[in-house]
């Protein structure tokens, strides 16, 4: 596994407050308006592009460079099922500033339960309680209404982060079945540095540099079933696993 950075663990943290202090500062600020963006279904595209604004400050105060590089271009009169691989709290906000769009978080419901995420996550974003089947189906009905309304959905496979992260975690099916059950195009994307910049154990760190994205070509789902899941998830595994491993192979 390559080193993480070049920064000694005590600037990490000081470099973490700071970010925090920033990270508070514009969520405070512009909280009236997110609050009046978010109160009519209408406005919440527009709610979005205020937090890809909150997303590039955050990345910016940090000293993190954001660069993307996609496989092919995509179509800006689609939408698309994105699933990335989770390996920091920053893939959050730096999904929201690298891909293009109204971007959806389907996330866990405990997202919800955290007081600066709960404006959003029970707005703009779908929370998803696993431990209740009814409320688990009513989050992805609502996520394929979104969907049709031309939302594109972020739907991590793994659920959550994984215990030693980078190296990917068991996948769910939640962003194939809805793929499939929506017939939408499924898009991969791979999040190699995320983890140097805010590692997810060990202690509350940021660290500066690049945070790169590499968007996959998207993959067709027209004509398949919920018996393709299990072949479309080792799919999308392979792609992701393959790419952080060159990623890792040319540091």
């Amino acid at each position: 596994m390559a080193k993480i950075n070049i920064y000694p663990k005590w600037f990490g943290f000081i470099w973490a407050l700071w970010l925090a202090l920033h990270f508070l500062l514009f969520f405070l600020l512009a909280y009236p308006l997110f609050y009046f963006l978010l109160s009519n279904k209408k406005r919440y595209p527009a709610a979005h592009q205020l937090r890809k604004a909150w997303g590039n400050y955050i990345l910016f105060m940090a000293c993190i460079r954001t660069k993307v590089t996609y496989e092919e271009p995509l179509d800006k009169k689609k939408t698309y099922v994105y699933a990335p691989n989770h390996s920091s709290y920053l893939d959050i906000p730096s999904i929201a500033v690298m891909l293009p769009g109204y971007l959806v978080y389907l996330a866990k419901a405990e997202l919800a339960k955290v007081p600066l995420f709960k404006i959003f996550f029970t707005t703009i974003d779908i929370a998803v309680d696993r431990k209740s089947a009814l409320k688990a189906h009513k989050a992805f009905v609502e996520a394929g209404e979104r969907l049709k309304e031309g939302a594109n959905l972020i739907v991590f496979p793994e659920g959550t982060i994984p215990a030693d992260a980078p190296r990917l975690g068991k996948f769910k099916d939640g962003p194939f079945r809805l793929a499939v059950e929506n017939q939408i195009e499924l898009v991969p994307v791979t999040l190699p540095d995320n983890w140097k910049r805010m590692p997810d154990k060990g202690g509350f760190y940021v660290y500066p540099g690049i945070m790169r994205m590499h968007v996959h070509r998207p993959i067709s789902v027209l004509g398949l079933n919920t018996e393709d899941i299990p072949k479309l998830k080792q799919e999308v595994c392979c792609i992701i696993e393959s790419k952080l491993a060159e990623y890792a192979n040319h540091e």
